[in-house]
């Protein structure tokens, strides 16, 4: 076997480095680590060789579940430095029926089939240049898989790391953190709690961040490479304030996984619109769509969400199976040849030519 050469002594990489090739993996669950109330993270052993990925990059996950299986999207929480391991952390919202799942049937010694990296989500690009990591809730995670490497390479990079929780429980990696703060010099560590419990201790920030409050951190913040990733209206109010503090818009990178909440139009009906015959059927409902739009944006539009991931036909999470008709798919390895002799189409990259009839995966 060829060995590995060791990270710590790789340059750091050069612009435009091309990303790992998306292709299917085998894991094995080697631990369980509880970080919160509802938040757990999942280290996995790779089965089949190594899975390398850059640092803020994804995988997905097929979950068997009794209703059959589903596919979710991960950030990788690991750093990228052991290609034979990866962790995700996961939170169980109150309506995350599959993140639910995990958290109450996954043990060590399972094995999992999953797909991966994808994503262009990644500081590799952006050799040293000063940078601002900035994560609310579990879109904390690449910050901290992005952290990892730097901390794990030995780098000297002047970065700063902000993370928000909603109270001080919520607060991810804490003492990880503050062992890497110690031992990266060029590293600010940051935590704000927005709502802190009723007489709860918290010295550190309070609130949601602010110019005055970003200001109070760190006044050069407009003159880093910043990445965020969070809830929709997080990472949109983060953007105003880093625009409103100077920063140039196209320094400020965003990472979200899933269809973006679309508002519903309601469109009355053309003659136009009838002679396209491009209606779509789907659990049990039928929707007249453009033939301009991806089946997950038409049937987001219409109020009804397909789960995505990458977005580009990679992860293969939009899986769906096609009863009838025709659509123009542009995948990029998202799908196997036999997925696809199938029947099984993925949405997000997906065009209806005529009428279709679509229903979810086995």
């Amino acid at each position: 076997m060829t060995a590995l050469p060791d990270p710590a002594t790789l340059p750091f990489p050069k612009s435009g480095l091309p990303l790992h090739r998306s292709q299917p993996h085998s894991l094995c669950l080697a631990e369980r680590i509880a970080e919160t109330s509802d938040t757990v993270t999942y280290v996995f052993d790779t089965l089949d060789g190594p899975l390398q990925h850059h640092p803020g990059q994804a995988v997905a996950i097929d979950l068997p579940m009794d209703t059959g299986t589903a596919t979710r999207t991960f950030t990788i929480a690991s750093g990228g430095l052991d290609p034979h391991r990866l962790s995700i952390t996961v939170k169980a919202g109150p309506s995350g029926h599959a993140t639910r799942w995990m958290h109450e049937h996954l043990a060590p010694g399972d094995r999992l089939s999953a797909r991966g990296p994808f994503g262009r989500f990644t500081l590799l690009p952006y050799p040293g240049q000063p940078l601002l990591l900035i994560g609310g809730g579990s879109g904390f995670t690449p910050m901290m898989s992005m952290l990892r490497w730097l901390h794990g390479r030995g780098e000297t990079t002047d970065v700063a790391v902000i993370q928000v929780a909603r109270q001080v429980g919520d607060l991810l990696y804490t003492e990880e953190l503050t062992r890497i703060a110690a031992e990266m010099p060029n590293l600010r560590l940051f935590e704000v709690v927005t709502a802190p419990k009723a007489g709860e201790v918290w010295r550190g920030y309070r609130g949601r961040p602010d110019r005055a409050m970003l200001r109070s951190m760190l006044p050069d913040a407009a003159r880093r490479v910043v990445f965020c990733c969070g809830p929709d209206p997080f990472m949109t109010s983060m953007g105003q304030v880093l625009r409103a503090e100077g920063l140039d818009p196209a320094r400020f990178l965003t990472e979200t996984f899933g269809a973006a909440p679309v508002k519903a139009k309601v469109v009355a009906p053309t003659d136009d619109s009838a002679q396209t015959g491009l209606t779509v059927s789907y659990r049990g409902r039928d929707f007249d769509v453009s033939p301009d739009d991806t089946l997950v944006s038409a049937l987001a539009a219409q109020g009804v969400r397909v789960p995505t991931g990458c977005g580009e036909g990679q992860c293969g999470t939009c899986r769906l199976k096609l009863v009838s008709g025709e659509v123009d798919m542009a995948q990029q390895g998202g799908l196997s040849e036999s997925e696809v002799a199938d029947g099984y189409i993925l949405a997000c990259c997906s065009r209806p030519k005529g009428p279709v009839t679509l229903a979810d995966p086995a």
